[in-house]
């Protein structure tokens, strides 16, 4: 059972005409916002934080999300990021695309976030066969079919008789990771961006934040989907981190360039006065999925490590260079001439030689926000790309002691996520086996019957394969599939098992 006194999850919607912006919060030890448009920690209406450690008016987090350019095959530069300047300046915007006009739908239908805990799918598994049973309201707003144009298949969901549509009295469920999740779509083409002031790229944005009741790391899974009719190259898909931690202006920011990798933000004295006192905070993005290629950090200020103003500056930090175009080089603030490097104050090597930390380099503290840049070489019309990180925050007794426990605690989360991630919450899943798993698309299927039926589906919810009246208790299954995470349905004399299976190449 999860302990309810674990985990806060609360929903506040109300009308965003009435400069109100629909949000929940999800977390144990850090309470994090999360806005209809994906943007993160903040209060977006009036930029008021919005995210604290738990019982506390002590804040880790500002804002963080997503930070992303690209060229087109002329060579223009599209960026959209979700980083708050001033209010109003979006990038983003609540809802999906329509495929077929390419246009969006009613903001104001839209602004919606989607709680949803292990509990509440527990519960509708257990009732929804009993007489007079009325599934709540977090089940049946589940947002798994799209509409009109938009795509059939929106937010992902246990499709239980395999019918091809969302039906929660069916049986029907939606697929979550963790103990507690939250679902948002988002898009960056509803207006004029005025965060990073560049031209949209015609992205749709799904993202599932989940926790688990023993751990305090909050968890982010993003499908980037072009919904434009064009090709990208040079792909920068970055996640940058505002950290408060306490009093804002007596802070570092730091990267772990090696696993597990994470861009950071830590107290940088002895005392976080008025707000975490001796007990120094921290919080940290770790990049689960995809390599960490470079990393920046900027202040508050105006010079060329200052905060960005116009679109080259998006652009060219998103490259991991300066605004003025010079490059990150090791030693002191990274912007005296020099070796250039990729990573700013980075921290993971054994050789101390190496090791870059603004306290030993005798920085000022302030104000800072970190971002860690992925990359990728092409985004194909319709194709999509999937990132997921994980928020990790906490406190320390020393400043000595931030990258020891920094580095712990995002190797636990990155463990967790490994060994969690491509699980959705199963009917029965120890009726079936599947082994290899990951596998190229050669695998087997255990415990089968001639009455058996096989199912193969992606995260959309689209049968990829199936198949029927097996001669042996195992089958052994060749397809070929795309990279990606499926889920196969075994149905056996009326019982039905749901299993991950990780397509590798």
């Amino acid at each position: 059972m999860i302990k309810k006194g674990l985990l806060i999850l609360s929903l506040v919607l109300s009308n965003i005409a009435q400069g109100q912006t629909a949000y929940t919060t999800l977390g144990s030890d850090h309470i994090l916002r999360i806005n209809s448009n994906g943007i993160l920690g903040v209060d977006i209406d009036n930029l008021e934080l919005a995210s604290f450690s738990a019982g506390t008016s002590n804040a880790f987090l500002r804002q963080a999300g997503l930070w992303i350019t690209a060229k087109d095959d002329q060579g223009n530069f599209h960026t959209a990021v979700q980083r708050l300047a001033s209010k109003d300046s979006f990038d983003f915007w609540p809802g999906p695309i329509d495929t077929l006009t390419g246009q969006t739908g009613d903001i104001n239908a839209w602004d919606k976030v989607y709680p949803i805990s292990k509990e509440d799918i527990a519960n509708h598994l257990a009732h929804f066969r009993d007489d007079g049973y009325i599934a709540s309201d977090k089940i049946t707003n589940w947002p798994a079919e799209g509409n009109s144009g938009f795509s059939k298949y929106l937010a992902p969901f246990i499709d239980y008789n395999l019918d091809g549509t969302y039906n929660p009295m069916d049986g029907d469920y939606p697929a979550i990771k963790g103990d507690d999740a939250v679902y948002c779509i988002f898009n960056d083409i509803n207006d004029e961006h005025t965060a990073s002031f560049g031209a949209s790229l015609g992205i749709e944005v799904q993202m599932l934040a989940y926790t688990y009741a023993e751990s305090s790391s909050i968890y982010l899974e993003y499908y980037i989907i072009n919904r434009r009719p064009r090709t990208y190259n040079d792909i920068k898909v970055g996640f940058f981190l505002d950290g408060e931690c306490g009093l804002r202006t007596d802070n570092f920011a730091g990267t772990l360039e090696q696993y597990p990798q994470t861009i950071f933000v830590h107290n940088g004295d002895a005392m976080d006065e008025g707000f975490f006192g001796n007990e120094l905070p921290y919080v940290g993005v770790v990049f689960l999925n995809e390599n960490l290629s470079k990393s920046i950090s900027f202040t508050e200020g105006n010079g060329k490590n200052g905060r960005p103003e116009v679109n080259a500056d998006f652009i060219r930090f998103s490259q991991g260079v300066w605004k003025d175009s010079t490059p990150l080089t090791f030693g002191s603030t990274g912007t005296n001439p020099g070796e250039e490097t990729p990573f700013i104050f980075a921290q993971s090597s054994s050789n101390s030689n190496e090791i870059w930390t603004e306290m030993n380099e005798g920085n000022t503290p302030g104000s800072r926000t970190i971002l860690g840049i992925t990359q990728e070489s092409e985004l194909l019309p319709k194709g999509y790309i999937k990132r997921n990180f994980a928020i990790i925050s906490g406190t320390v007794k020393s400043i000595e002691s931030f990258a020891t426990a920094i580095k712990e605690k995002a190797s636990t989360a990155s463990k967790m996520w490994k060994e969690t991630n491509t699980t959705p919450i199963p009917l029965e899943t120890n009726l079936h086996d599947v082994y290899p798993n990951p596998s190229s698309g050669s695998f087997t299927v255990t415990n089968l019957t001639k009455n058996s039926e096989i199912y193969i589906t992606n995260n959309q919810g689209i049968i990829a394969f199936s198949n029927k009246n097996f001669i042996s208790p195992a089958y052994r299954c060749n397809i070929s599939l795309p990279l990606g995470v499926y889920y196969i349905t075994i149905i056996t004399n009326k019982r039905t098992s749901h299993k991950p299976l990780l397509i590798t190449h």
